[in-house]
């Protein structure tokens, strides 16, 4: 395949997932059940425009999860891993070791083989990482008990996914059990090697570079060193045979107590979204549409669909459950997971490359996969309707000490002056800006400090702008310094914004984007000079 004919399948499919998305939310649907229908309407069961053997898309596709994670993995600090990690993960194992053993059950007494039995119950068992996760962290539901189970429970699948190929791959053929055994431990061994070196990048290398007076200061070659990280962690973890999205989340893990976090996350996000929506449209491009046409057909899609949700819900939230999780955390969880994930679709064509499973069968699974993908935005709502004390909690915690807080952009030697008065006067500050020394430097005197660019509403929302009491913009670019008024005005209605402007042609653009004050670097120099020139005239002799 020609390298232009993967531009015109990823243009094809980003065009019309934008078009389908922007439907899907008018209708108050979520964008990637509009991106999942754009890829079944362009894809070879409908218009055929573009192919769902084209491998180059589906690793566009992938990388897009891999950046979903990283970015995921940016916020979750040590503190945040240490309570919810170890409960998650029990819950994690559990959950995949009863869907397998559940799901395959229910097969085996349908008729279907042991091994194929087997290899339904590890395809049920995975659930998908980027739907969820993606729609935990938008909707704010990531920092939720339900949602950190969720998120624990989905990275463990992605581990589990290693074991289950090598399972599978070896139920196709005359297996060992000595042999059986050193291919688990082999793939054991690859995922603890995989964490300790992307660890060793990332918390011993990248963070001094990151310091490096070379960099310090520079708004582009720190988020380029970082984002470069964690794709290396991806191909590494890929190269070992593990999940790449696992790689580039540990990478994540090891970022983000970095002052860089918040502003890497932030400039991720555009190429996130892009590739999400790639990877979602080509979810869609597999999806066989033939089964639309014959009720028969149609009425056992669902039904195994419907199965396959109810089921999950059942296995996880029992899984959940025995891993100490009360129960209302423990059903919204299992509504999180209760669909069948994008890899099992791996898992899937390695039972049909083994003989486990036919393509017929395959092909019906990956049927009813795509119509439980288009549910995950409900049952994500209904899980947090099931936890009803998670968002004013995550809220009242996001805004803890920031409300009455002062916000200054900018801490060059034009903002000293008031970073001291306003220090001496025992108001909560905190800082902005893209040095991190400087940044740091304040941060040991105990005034709060985020890196990053503050035109960026993320970096902004992260420093507490939304319940600030003062909002100081002392950058000397007027034209950034008019979008940070701008972004902290759409966060902020009414808090008061002091904006420094160092021309006075520039003057409008501060008052358009919404500045409460503007003070003008001229007329102020133009204050001093009179006053320096009157004291020299009163000592000079006549």
């Amino acid at each position: 395949m020609h390298g232009w004919d993967v531009m015109t399948d990823l243009v094809i499919l980003l065009s019309v997932a934008a078009v389908c998305g922007v439907i899907a939310e008018r209708i108050g649907l979520s964008a990637i059940v509009g991106a999942i229908f754009a890829g079944m309407l362009v894809g070879p069961g409908l218009l055929g425009w573009v192919h769902d053997d084209h491998l180059e898309v589906h690793y566009v596709a992938e990388f897009g999860v891999a950046l979903l994670l990283f970015t995921i993995g940016l916020d979750i600090t040590k503190e945040k891993l240490v309570a919810f990690g170890l409960p998650g993960a029990r819950a994690g194992v559990l959950q995949v070791v009863l869907t397998v053993a559940g799901a395959g059950c229910v097969a085996h007494l349908a008729g279907w083989s042991l091994s194929g039995s087997l290899a339904i119950g590890a395809m049920v068992a995975l659930s998908s990482t980027a739907a969820v996760a993606r729609l935990l962290f938008d909707s704010g539901q990531l920092e939720s008990p339900h949602g950190r189970l969720s998120l624990a429970t989905l990275l463990t699948q992605d581990l589990a996914i290693v074991p289950l190929v090598l399972v599978l791959s070896l139920l196709g053929g005359p297996a060992d059990v000595a042999d059986v055994a050193y291919e688990l431990g082999f793939a054991g061994g690859r995922i603890v090697v995989a964490m300790l070196i992307i660890g060793a990048i990332a918390i011993l290398l990248v963070p001094r570079l990151l310091h490096s007076s070379h960099l310090s200061g520079n708004r582009e070659l720190p988020v380029v060193l970082a984002v470069v990280t964690g794709v290396l962690a991806a191909w590494l973890a890929h190269e070992l045979g593990l999940s790449a999205a696992v790689g580039a989340f540990i990478a994540g893990l090891a970022l983000a107590n970095s002052p860089f976090a918040r502003q890497i996350r932030a400039d991720v996000t555009a190429l996130k979204a892009i590739f999400l929506t790639i990877f979602f449209a080509s979810i869609g491009t597999l999806a066989d549409l033939s089964w639309l046409t014959s009720f028969e057909q149609a009425s056992t899609v669902l039904l195994l669909a419907g199965a396959i949700i109810g089921g999950k819900i059942v296995l996880s939230t029992l899984s959940a459950r025995l891993a100490g999780m009360p129960l209302a955390t423990a059903l919204a969880g299992g509504l999180c997971l209760a669909q069948i994930g994008e890899f099992s679709f791996v898992l899937g064509g390695v039972a049909r490359n083994e003989g486990l499973l036919p393509q017929e069968t395959l092909d019906l699974f990956i049927a009813a996969s795509v119509v439980t993908l288009l549910l995950v935005p409900f049952l994500v709502a209904l899980a947090a309707r099931i936890s009803p004390g998670w968002r004013s909690g995550a809220q009242s915690d996001g805004k803890a000490g920031v409300r009455g807080r002062v916000v200054v952009v900018g801490i060059g030697p034009s903002a000293m002056p008031a970073l001291k008065s306003i220090e001496e006067a025992g108001v909560p500050l905190t800082v902005i800006d893209f040095n991190s020394r400087a940044v740091e430097e304040l941060r040991e005197t105990g005034i709060g400090g985020v890196v990053g660019d503050a035109r960026r509403i993320d970096i902004l929302r992260a420093a507490g702008v939304g319940a600030a009491r003062l909002v100081i913009v002392s950058l000397p670019d007027p034209a950034a310094a008019a979008e940070v008024v701008r972004q902290a005005r759409s966060l902020a209605a009414s808090v008061p914004i002091v904006a420094r402007c160092g021309y006075n042609r520039a003057e409008a653009l501060l008052w358009d984007a919404g500045a409460t004050e503007v003070i003008l670097e001229e007329e102020a120099v133009g204050l001093v000079l009179d006053r320096a020139a009157g004291a020299q005239l009163d000592l000079a002799p006549v």
